[in-house]
This record gives C-alpha cells, structure tokens and sequence, in this order.
C-alpha cells in the first residue's frame, strides 16, 4: 500500500471518528527524546508561569 492510497483511505473516514484515528495512528510516529536544554526550557517556563500567571490575548497592546 503506497502513502497515496492510505491518504485515500483517511479521507474516507467519517470526521467523528478522525480523534480515534489520530490516536492510532501517532502510536507509530517514533518518540524523539528531548535534548537537556529543552527540559530545562520546559522547566524556567513553567516555573515562570506558575509565578506570574498570564495574561489574556485581549490585554496585549500590538500596536
């Protein structure tokens, strides 16, 4: 079975059940494990959000 045909295939899937076939299908994506400094990214943003929260979209001035 090419990709092409399996692209094929997932359009036919009935968009209820798109979720179910997601999950599926990432099961076979292998896992790229992450490098010490992206960990330690995780780690500061994290620590920095439960500090001093967010703030809504609305609230910033983009201009």
């Amino acid at each position: 079975m090419s990709k092409e045909m399996l692209k094929n295939l997932i359009e036919l899937v009935p968009e209820k059940d798109i979720d179910t076939l997601y999950r599926v299908i990432i099961k076979f994506v292998p896992e790229v494990i992450p490098e010490p400094e992206e960990l330690e990214a995780i780690r500061t943003g994290r620590k920095d959000r439960e500090m001093n929260g967010t703030i809504p979209h609305e609230a910033i001035d983009w201009d």
